[in-house]
């Protein structure tokens, strides 16, 4: 058997109906061509009847509670936008009354919208995952830079001190090593112990001190 070419109408529902029902394409024309073929044991409603179904529906902007479309078999949660069939007692998914109960009223333009819609809320709902993980992403590498920083902040602070080290460390042993330094720091530091106390009480009353 050669190639068949569709139309674009019943492309777009064949991807609707794979998508829905999370089969393969290949099962979704297979069955449609078992229904064509064989039939499904029940008889082929007419134009007239699909208008007074249609009629009959009850437009539902968001459902109370989950529900089960009749149709396609998926299962929507509450909030979920339908349509209520009051005779039967069931909700009917937005895909499949655009899909099929409407094409003759509205031409299918309805459902091509529909289409689009599920389409962009799909690639927005995957943009806004993606820019949930990035912003974890970036959380995580935010913290690890504040915690390279710390470090780097105590390795500097250690190494000051080591350096300060070092130079008291050689000061000291020139003094030592010098009698005479030693000599004057001694008398430098009973110098300073004798004027200290004056030097404050003059500080404090604002005097000048030599």
């Amino acid at each position: 058997m050669g190639k068949i070419k569709i139309t674009t109408t019943i492309d777009e529902e064949l991807k609707a109906e794979v998508e829905r029902r999370g089969i393969p394409i290949s099962q979704a024309i297979e069955e449609a061509l078992r229904a064509y073929l064989f039939g499904n044991g029940q008889a082929e409603p007419t134009p007239e009847a699909d208008n007074k179904k249609e009629i009959e529906l009850v437009r539902i902007k968001a459902s109370k509670y989950p529900f089960k479309c009749v149709r396609c078999g998926v299962k929507y949660d509450a909030g979920t936008p339908g349509w209520w069939d009051p005779q039967a007692r069931t909700m009917i998914c937005d895909a499949c009354y655009y899909s099929s109960l409407s094409q003759q009223k509205h031409g299918g333009k309805l459902y091509k919208l529909l289409l689009e819609q599920r389409r962009l809320e799909a690639e927005i709902k995957k943009l806004k995952q993606e820019e949930k993980e990035l912003l974890e992403e970036i959380e995580a590498k935010e913290k690890k830079l504040a915690e390279l920083t710390l470090k780097w902040n105590a390795a500097e602070l250690i190494d000051s001190i080591y350096t300060n080290t070092l130079h008291i460390a050689k000061a000291v042993e020139e003094i030592l090593q010098n009698p005479q330094l030693a000599e004057e720091l001694r008398d430098q530091i009973r110098h300073f112990n004798e004027i200290a106390p004056r030097v404050i009480r003059e500080v404090k009353v604002g005097t000048n001190y030599e």
